[in-house]
Protein backbone atom coordinates (compact mmCIF):
# COMPACT_ATOMS: atom_id res chain seq x y z
CA UNK A 1 0.00 0.00 0.00
CA UNK A 2 1.35 3.16 -1.12
CA UNK A 3 1.71 5.93 2.02
CA UNK A 4 0.44 8.98 0.80
CA UNK A 5 2.85 12.65 1.35
CA UNK A 6 -0.27 14.31 2.02
CA UNK A 7 -1.12 14.82 5.94
CA UNK A 8 -3.81 16.85 7.19
CA UNK A 9 -2.96 19.88 9.50
CA UNK A 10 -6.29 21.57 10.52
CA UNK A 11 -7.88 20.26 13.36
CA UNK A 12 -10.82 19.25 12.14
CA UNK A 13 -12.94 18.97 8.75
CA UNK A 14 -13.90 23.05 7.47
CA UNK A 15 -17.11 23.37 6.12
CA UNK A 16 -15.11 25.63 3.22
CA UNK A 17 -11.97 25.89 3.99
CA UNK A 18 -10.03 29.11 1.63
CA UNK A 19 -7.73 31.83 1.78
CA UNK A 20 -4.21 30.44 2.15
CA UNK A 21 -1.74 33.23 3.45
CA UNK A 22 1.43 32.84 4.94
CA UNK A 23 1.94 35.95 7.72
CA UNK A 24 5.26 36.06 9.21
CA UNK A 25 6.37 32.58 8.55
CA UNK A 26 2.79 31.24 10.13
CA UNK A 27 0.35 29.76 7.49
CA UNK A 28 -3.43 31.08 7.98
CA UNK A 29 -6.11 30.03 6.74
CA UNK A 30 -10.04 30.34 7.22
CA UNK A 31 -13.37 28.45 6.96
CA UNK A 32 -14.93 30.94 5.14
CA UNK A 33 -19.04 30.35 5.32
CA UNK A 34 -18.53 29.96 9.50
CA UNK A 35 -16.04 33.37 9.89
CA UNK A 36 -13.01 30.88 11.38
CA UNK A 37 -9.41 32.35 11.08
CA UNK A 38 -6.45 29.46 11.74
CA UNK A 39 -2.63 29.72 12.32
CA UNK A 40 -0.51 26.66 11.73
CA UNK A 41 3.40 26.80 12.09
CA UNK A 42 5.19 24.77 9.34
CA UNK A 43 7.16 21.65 10.81
CA UNK A 44 5.10 21.35 13.70
CA UNK A 45 4.10 18.57 14.76
CA UNK A 46 1.15 19.49 16.18
CA UNK A 47 -2.19 21.02 14.27
CA UNK A 48 -3.36 24.24 13.22
CA UNK A 49 -5.30 26.29 16.11
CA UNK A 50 -8.39 28.23 15.99
CA UNK A 51 -7.02 31.79 16.59
CA UNK A 52 -10.52 33.84 15.81
CA UNK A 53 -13.66 33.73 15.54
CA UNK A 54 -15.75 36.41 13.55
CA UNK A 55 -19.33 37.20 12.96
CA UNK A 56 -19.75 37.23 9.47
CA UNK A 57 -17.91 35.37 6.21
CA UNK A 58 -14.34 35.63 6.47
CA UNK A 59 -12.41 35.12 2.72
CA UNK A 60 -9.02 35.92 3.44
CA UNK A 61 -6.71 37.95 6.07
CA UNK A 62 -2.96 39.38 5.14
CA UNK A 63 -0.47 41.47 6.19
CA UNK A 64 -0.14 44.94 4.46
CA UNK A 65 2.60 46.81 3.32
CA UNK A 66 2.38 49.22 6.59
CA UNK A 67 2.57 45.77 8.37
CA UNK A 68 -2.03 45.98 9.49
CA UNK A 69 -3.64 42.81 9.16
CA UNK A 70 -6.37 43.30 6.52
CA UNK A 71 -9.09 40.66 6.41
CA UNK A 72 -12.09 40.34 4.09
CA UNK A 73 -14.92 40.24 6.08
CA UNK A 74 -18.76 40.54 5.15
CA UNK A 75 -18.69 42.45 2.16
CA UNK A 76 -15.60 44.60 2.18
CA UNK A 77 -12.14 44.95 4.23
CA UNK A 78 -11.56 45.57 7.69
CA UNK A 79 -7.88 46.54 9.60
CA UNK A 80 -7.88 43.88 12.63
CA UNK A 81 -6.24 45.90 15.05
CA UNK A 82 -3.68 44.50 17.71
CA UNK A 83 -6.35 45.62 20.86
CA UNK A 84 -8.89 42.83 19.22
CA UNK A 85 -11.30 45.33 17.62
CA UNK A 86 -11.62 45.73 14.28
CA UNK A 87 -12.55 48.43 11.68
CA UNK A 88 -13.94 48.92 8.45
CA UNK A 89 -11.96 50.19 6.02
CA UNK A 90 -13.33 49.80 2.21
CA UNK A 91 -17.26 49.74 2.18
CA UNK A 92 -18.88 47.79 -0.65
CA UNK A 93 -22.57 49.06 0.01
CA UNK A 94 -23.52 45.92 -0.59
CA UNK A 95 -25.88 44.09 1.12
CA UNK A 96 -24.86 41.00 3.55
CA UNK A 97 -27.77 39.45 3.19
CA UNK A 98 -27.57 38.98 -0.45
CA UNK A 99 -23.49 38.96 -0.72
CA UNK A 100 -20.47 37.80 0.60
CA UNK A 101 -16.47 38.17 -0.02
CA UNK A 102 -14.49 35.65 -1.40
CA UNK A 103 -11.25 36.14 -2.55
CA UNK A 104 -8.68 38.64 -3.33
CA UNK A 105 -5.11 39.68 -2.69
CA UNK A 106 -2.84 42.53 -2.63
CA UNK A 107 -1.10 44.25 -5.49
CA UNK A 108 2.45 45.52 -5.94
CA UNK A 109 1.09 49.44 -5.39
CA UNK A 110 -0.59 47.93 -2.19
CA UNK A 111 -4.19 48.33 -3.24
CA UNK A 112 -6.00 45.63 -2.30
CA UNK A 113 -8.33 43.75 -4.97
CA UNK A 114 -10.78 41.41 -3.45
CA UNK A 115 -14.22 39.61 -5.07
CA UNK A 116 -17.84 39.54 -4.05
CA UNK A 117 -20.45 37.26 -4.68
CA UNK A 118 -24.08 36.42 -4.17
CA UNK A 119 -25.14 33.79 -1.45
CA UNK A 120 -28.39 33.66 -1.04
CA UNK A 121 -29.20 32.24 -4.05
CA UNK A 122 -30.56 34.91 -6.17
CA UNK A 123 -29.64 36.01 -9.63
CA UNK A 124 -25.42 35.85 -9.67
CA UNK A 125 -23.97 39.21 -9.45
CA UNK A 126 -20.46 39.07 -8.73
CA UNK A 127 -17.39 41.59 -8.80
CA UNK A 128 -13.97 42.62 -8.40
CA UNK A 129 -13.08 45.22 -6.25
CA UNK A 130 -10.07 47.70 -5.21
CA UNK A 131 -9.52 49.69 -2.28
CA UNK A 132 -6.29 51.94 -2.51
CA UNK A 133 -4.91 52.31 1.09
CA UNK A 134 -3.64 55.84 0.04
CA UNK A 135 -7.00 57.40 -0.63
CA UNK A 136 -9.28 55.04 1.16
CA UNK A 137 -11.40 55.22 -1.92
CA UNK A 138 -12.84 51.69 -3.15
CA UNK A 139 -13.87 51.16 -6.54
CA UNK A 140 -15.67 48.35 -8.34
CA UNK A 141 -13.41 47.14 -11.45
CA UNK A 142 -15.05 44.06 -13.15
CA UNK A 143 -18.20 43.23 -12.79
CA UNK A 144 -20.34 39.73 -14.68
CA UNK A 145 -18.14 37.41 -12.76
CA UNK A 146 -20.12 35.25 -10.93
CA UNK A 147 -17.99 33.45 -8.27
CA UNK A 148 -14.35 35.82 -8.94
CA UNK A 149 -11.19 33.58 -7.45
CA UNK A 150 -8.02 35.46 -7.06
CA UNK A 151 -6.45 37.60 -8.30
CA UNK A 152 -2.63 36.88 -7.89
CA UNK A 153 -0.38 39.52 -10.28
CA UNK A 154 2.29 38.34 -12.10
CA UNK A 155 5.83 39.04 -11.75
CA UNK A 156 7.76 41.33 -13.54
CA UNK A 157 4.96 42.53 -15.97
CA UNK A 158 1.88 44.68 -14.86
CA UNK A 159 -1.03 41.72 -15.23
CA UNK A 160 -3.18 40.30 -13.45
CA UNK A 161 -5.25 36.79 -13.43
CA UNK A 162 -8.18 36.06 -11.77
CA UNK A 163 -10.59 32.99 -12.09
CA UNK A 164 -13.99 33.02 -13.31
CA UNK A 165 -15.22 30.26 -11.72
CA UNK A 166 -18.76 29.38 -12.91
CA UNK A 167 -17.25 29.98 -16.70
CA UNK A 168 -14.15 27.24 -16.27
CA UNK A 169 -11.94 30.39 -16.80
CA UNK A 170 -8.86 31.47 -15.66
CA UNK A 171 -8.99 35.43 -17.39
CA UNK A 172 -5.97 37.94 -17.73
CA UNK A 173 -6.06 41.29 -17.72
CA UNK A 174 -3.08 44.10 -18.06
CA UNK A 175 -3.52 46.68 -15.14
CA UNK A 176 -2.61 49.53 -17.99
CA UNK A 177 -6.10 51.72 -17.99
CA UNK A 178 -8.46 50.89 -20.57
CA UNK A 179 -6.89 47.52 -21.21
CA UNK A 180 -9.68 44.60 -21.65
CA UNK A 181 -10.20 41.00 -20.52
CA UNK A 182 -8.58 38.64 -22.26
CA UNK A 183 -8.56 34.52 -21.43
CA UNK A 184 -5.63 33.14 -20.15
CA UNK A 185 -7.17 28.98 -20.23
CA UNK A 186 -10.21 27.35 -19.70
CA UNK A 187 -10.45 24.37 -17.53
CA UNK A 188 -11.89 21.01 -18.04
CA UNK A 189 -12.45 18.57 -15.57
CA UNK A 190 -13.34 20.91 -13.02
CA UNK A 191 -13.53 24.30 -12.03
CA UNK A 192 -10.84 27.12 -11.03
CA UNK A 193 -10.74 28.12 -7.81
CA UNK A 194 -7.97 29.77 -5.95
CA UNK A 195 -5.08 30.54 -8.14
CA UNK A 196 -1.20 31.25 -6.85
CA UNK A 197 2.17 32.29 -8.38
CA UNK A 198 5.12 30.52 -6.92
CA UNK A 199 8.78 32.02 -6.12
CA UNK A 200 9.63 30.92 -9.14
CA UNK A 201 6.98 32.20 -11.40
CA UNK A 202 5.01 29.28 -11.47
CA UNK A 203 1.04 29.43 -11.60
CA UNK A 204 -0.91 27.06 -9.44
CA UNK A 205 -4.36 26.52 -9.41
CA UNK A 206 -6.80 24.44 -7.02
CA UNK A 207 -9.49 23.01 -9.40
CA UNK A 208 -12.93 22.16 -7.62
CA UNK A 209 -14.51 18.90 -7.89
CA UNK A 210 -11.50 17.95 -10.16
CA UNK A 211 -9.53 16.35 -6.90
CA UNK A 212 -6.21 18.17 -8.22
CA UNK A 213 -3.86 21.19 -8.78
CA UNK A 214 -3.32 22.71 -12.30
CA UNK A 215 0.62 23.94 -12.63
CA UNK A 216 1.69 26.11 -14.97
CA UNK A 217 5.39 26.54 -15.92
CA UNK A 218 6.23 30.33 -16.53
CA UNK A 219 4.74 31.65 -19.99
CA UNK A 220 2.99 28.29 -20.47
CA UNK A 221 -0.74 27.34 -20.99
CA UNK A 222 -0.07 23.80 -20.48
CA UNK A 223 -1.00 22.36 -17.12
CA UNK A 224 1.05 19.72 -15.25
CA UNK A 225 -1.95 18.16 -12.87
CA UNK A 226 -1.37 17.04 -9.50
CA UNK A 227 -3.93 14.57 -7.86
CA UNK A 228 -5.18 15.10 -4.40
CA UNK A 229 -6.87 13.21 -1.91
CA UNK A 230 -9.61 16.03 -1.86
CA UNK A 231 -12.12 16.33 -4.18
CA UNK A 232 -13.29 20.03 -3.76
CA UNK A 233 -9.66 21.97 -3.30
CA UNK A 234 -10.02 25.65 -2.88
CA UNK A 235 -6.71 27.41 -2.11
CA UNK A 236 -2.99 26.43 -2.56
CA UNK A 237 -0.10 27.96 -1.34
CA UNK A 238 4.04 26.70 -0.98
CA UNK A 239 6.43 27.26 2.04
CA UNK A 240 9.61 28.98 1.54
CA UNK A 241 12.85 26.65 1.60
CA UNK A 242 14.74 24.20 -0.77
CA UNK A 243 12.04 21.35 -0.39
CA UNK A 244 8.78 23.91 0.38
CA UNK A 245 5.16 22.20 1.55
CA UNK A 246 2.90 22.63 -0.66
CA UNK A 247 -0.28 23.62 1.16
CA UNK A 248 -3.85 23.10 0.73
CA UNK A 249 -7.12 23.89 1.63
CA UNK A 250 -10.71 22.30 0.99
CA UNK A 251 -14.00 22.39 1.42
CA UNK A 252 -16.77 19.20 2.93
CA UNK A 253 -19.70 21.57 1.92
CA UNK A 254 -22.13 19.84 -0.63
CA UNK A 255 -20.71 16.60 -0.29
CA UNK A 256 -23.10 13.89 0.86
CA UNK A 257 -20.25 11.43 1.48
CA UNK A 258 -17.35 12.86 2.14
CA UNK A 259 -13.71 11.36 1.75
CA UNK A 260 -11.35 10.89 4.45
CA UNK A 261 -9.38 14.07 3.66
CA UNK A 262 -12.31 16.30 2.28
CA UNK A 263 -12.36 19.51 4.29
CA UNK A 264 -9.23 19.27 5.67
CA UNK A 265 -6.50 21.19 5.29
CA UNK A 266 -3.05 19.19 3.81
CA UNK A 267 0.62 19.56 3.54
CA UNK A 268 3.12 17.68 1.46
CA UNK A 269 6.45 18.48 0.69
CA UNK A 270 7.24 19.36 -3.17
CA UNK A 271 10.00 16.82 -3.54
CA UNK A 272 7.55 13.95 -2.71
CA UNK A 273 5.17 14.93 -5.84
CA UNK A 274 5.30 13.28 -8.77
CA UNK A 275 3.82 15.77 -11.71
CA UNK A 276 2.55 14.39 -14.49
CA UNK A 277 3.68 15.58 -18.23
CA UNK A 278 2.25 18.52 -18.98
CA UNK A 279 -1.78 18.26 -20.65
CA UNK A 280 -3.09 20.90 -22.70
CA UNK A 281 -6.07 22.59 -20.75
CA UNK A 282 -5.50 25.81 -22.15
CA UNK A 283 -8.24 27.71 -24.58
CA UNK A 284 -10.94 24.88 -25.04
CA UNK A 285 -13.98 25.48 -26.21
CA UNK A 286 -17.28 24.41 -24.84
CA UNK A 287 -16.18 23.04 -21.54
CA UNK A 288 -18.79 20.62 -19.28
CA UNK A 289 -17.08 20.91 -16.17
CA UNK A 290 -18.39 23.96 -14.56
CA UNK A 291 -18.78 24.90 -10.48
CA UNK A 292 -22.28 24.32 -8.80
CA UNK A 293 -22.13 27.73 -6.97
CA UNK A 294 -24.56 27.47 -5.20
CA UNK A 295 -22.50 24.81 -3.31
CA UNK A 296 -20.48 27.83 -2.31
CA UNK A 297 -23.20 29.38 -0.26
CA UNK A 298 -25.00 28.64 3.61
Amino acid sequence: MTHSPWQPISPSRLELGEGLRIIDGTVHWVDLLRGELYAWTPGSADRATLVRTFDAPLGFVEKASDGRLIAALGTGLSWLREDGSVAEIASTGLNPSRHRVNDGSFAPDGSCWFGTMVHDGSPADGHLWRWDPETGETSCMMSGIEIPNGPVFLPDIEAMLIADTVAGKILSKSLVPGSSVEPFVTVDGGSPDGVHVDCEGRLWNAVWGGNRLDVYAPGERRAKPLDLPVSQPTSVTLTAGDDPLVIVTSAAIGLETPGELDGFTIAAPLSLLALEPARVRGLRRGSSSQKDHSKRTP
